[in-house]
């Protein structure tokens, strides 16, 4: 019985470590998401990876998202011309894995701007295009070139990757 009552202690203190510490990760991701951009990850205009060495950060998926979404192309062409459009493609691998998806860009670093919002709250299983305007990322639409961190989050606000675009 005593081995039982010290087994049961030891799992319930295991699980609460394993949860203390994806939350942990999750939000040391989180505060990498909201910092200065770093450079690009340079991408054709099909979505191959043409440059990582830039920033091999970029469009890493959160660990509260492993295995449930895939960054299926990260976006691409980028850098993006101002007048071209950017896509990202996301694959949803789970059903109820994403409660909508929202993209902000970074312009002060105190307040995210939204840029884009799904209109569907539960993202179904399979492959999901998200297609931005550079002008719509530009600080200044006047004087748009740049280099801009975007972050993906669903619906909840919980970041699922982010990274760099560049306008041209």
């Amino acid at each position: 019985m005593h081995n039982l009552k010290l087994l049961h202690i030891v799992l319930v203190v295991c699980f609460i470590a394993v949860g203390c510490s994806s939350n942990d990760s999750q939000r040391e991701f989180e505060n990498e998401a909201f910092a200065f951009p770093d450079g690009i990850t340079r991408t054709n205009d099909r979505g191959e990876i043409i440059n990582e060495e830039v920033s091999p950060n970029d469009w890493r998926i959160a660990p509260f998202f492993q295995g449930l979404v895939n960054l299926f192309k990260p976006p691409f062409p980028n850098p993006v011309l101002t007048t071209g459009r950017v896509s990202i493609k996301l694959q949803v691998l789970s059903i109820d894995a994403l409660s909508g998806v929202h993209v902000y860009v970074l312009h002060d670093f105190v307040s995210p701007k939204p840029i884009y919002n799904s209109l569907n709250p539960q993202i179904p299983p399979g492959l999901t295009v998200i297609t931005l305007n550079p002008l719509d990322i530009a600080r200044f639409r006047e004087n748009p070139q740049g280099i801009y961190r975007l972050i993906i989050t669903d619906g909840r606000d919980n970041v699922i990757t982010y990274g760099d675009i560049e306008i041209e």
